[in-house]
């Protein structure tokens, strides 16, 4: 009797009932943006800890979520709407999805995350994680997913107002001003280029001190030129990001 009685406390303590259809939640692996593997994961860890902190959430391990989805086949096609979504959770035999993209966009850590519900509702949310601020991470993404849990139970699907997708729009016209600022380097580079080449431009009539100008002008077309290719990268870059964080917000 006593040993029965062993074995069933132990059972409880180490919380051996399954999830079931019914209670299991499953942490998709984070897609990445401008950020090294390491990092994501990491955050990734730290949503995961504080999923598994929530009181109704039965979270399953990474290795049988990825087993899953291995054997899933097209169950996590492109979705453009919260129905199809849910109708993925259903197919996975969760009661809820967790996805999330770890962004690296303008030397700042954050997660863009959904929590989709087999029942139709759907909720996001996003939040940044410095890395220089140790236990940060789990600390701002249990916030997250506090605010965006519970009204999975009562909320329908709510379609963001177009007005609200501040991220997209900051990262889109913060990467247009720098393709601008590029390609006006780009061409003040190859007007000095055209100058100099031309009889050494305003150079020629410099005297003793041509070599001297000639190098002078020389020097600032490179420069021209290197800072016009670092812009141009760094508009493709947010440009990218804008564009990701657009499309991820499409409801």
């Amino acid at each position: 009797m006593s040993l029965t009685a062993t074995s069933l406390l132990l059972m409880t303590l180490s919380g051996a009932a399954p999830c079931d259809a019914d209670t299991r939640v499953m942490l998709v692996p984070f897609e990445r943006l401008a950020l090294p593997s390491t990092e994501a994961r990491a955050l990734e860890d730290a949503t995961r800890r504080a999923v598994a902190a929530l009181p109704d959430a039965c979270l399953e391990s990474r290795e049988d979520t990825l087993e899953r989805l291995r054997g899933s086949g097209e169950a996590l096609a492109a979705c453009g709407n919260a129905e199809c979504r849910s109708a993925q959770a259903t197919a996975l035999s969760a009661r809820r999805l967790v996805r999330g993209v770890a962004l690296g966009v303008g030397g700042i850590r954050s997660v863009a995350l959904t929590v989709t519900d087999s029942r139709g509702t759907e909720t996001r949310a996003q939040f940044e994680a410095p890395a220089t601020t140790p236990g940060e991470a789990d600390a701002r993404a249990r916030q997250a997913l506090q605010q965006v849990w519970a009204p999975l139970g009562t909320a329908r699907v709510v379609r963001e107002p177009r007005g609200s997708r501040v991220l997209p729009k900051v990262l889109l016209g913060a990467g247009g001003v720098a393709l601008a600022a590029g390609v006006g380097f780009g061409l003040a580079a190859r007007s000095t280029e055209s100058k100099v080449s031309r009889h050494g431009g305003e150079c020629a009539a410099a005297g003793e001190t041509f070599e001297e100008c000639f190098s002078s002008r020389l020097g600032a077309g490179r420069r021209q030129a290197r800072t016009s290719n670092v812009l141009l990268g760094v508009g493709a870059l947010l440009g990218l990001g804008g564009a990701v964080s657009f499309i991820w917000e499409l409801p």
